[in-house]
């Protein structure tokens, strides 16, 4: 494990030819699928190779590799659940998928017109309030961060920007909508 974490593939390659088939055989006590078992194993060498410089093993590597591969398959269980959550709230319905599919670029293109009327209305804005408008929203500066690099004080950024966003959402209240 020393000359793996000092970059020698072959000492990496020699670890994995010898370890990868008891590895397979942990990750399926988890999955209960053999190509589930051979990814989570390879995902593990993976980040075992990526992280080689800053892992130390104290005890046998074999019981290291065996709780990194049992931890790296908990991962891919935790998020399966995860990806089955939210396929479970997707319609399933397959008219949905073709109305779906004709509707993506009727939608990329109102996105798209949303977008240049919202910078319009942005860039209408006296030059002070849009710039502490994009300072704040763009640039997510702090109130105290934007009064430094403006000049102003706090209190002048947070009526600054309360009179940007009613002048913004009058203007932008039928686009938005």
């Amino acid at each position: 494990m020393t000359r793996t974490a000092d970059g020698d593939n072959s000492a990496f390659e020699s670890l994995f030819r010898a370890m990868y088939a008891s590895m397979c055989l942990v990750a399926r006590n988890y999955v209960k699928s053999a190509a589930d078992a051979e990814d989570i194993v390879e995902e593990m060498f993976l980040r075992l190779w990526t992280r080689r410089e800053r892992i130390r093993v104290r005890g046998s590597v074999r019981s290291y590799l065996s709780i990194a591969t049992r931890n790296t398959a908990l991962n891919h269980l935790g998020r399966r659940r995860v990806e089955a959550k939210y396929a479970a709230l997707a319609p399933l319905d397959e008219v949905w998928g073709e109305t779906q599919a004709t509707n993506d670029a009727e939608s990329t293109l109102q996105e798209q017109e949303r977008a240049v009327s919202v910078q319009r209305a942005i860039d209408s804005l006296p030059s002070r309030a849009r710039e502490t408008y994009c300072l704040y929203y763009q640039r997510h500066l702090s109130y105290a961060q934007i009064a430094q690099v403006m000049g102003v004080s706090v209190r002048t950024v947070e009526a600054q920007l309360v009179r940007c966003v009613r002048k913004l959402t009058k203007q932008l209240t039928e686009v938005l909508e």
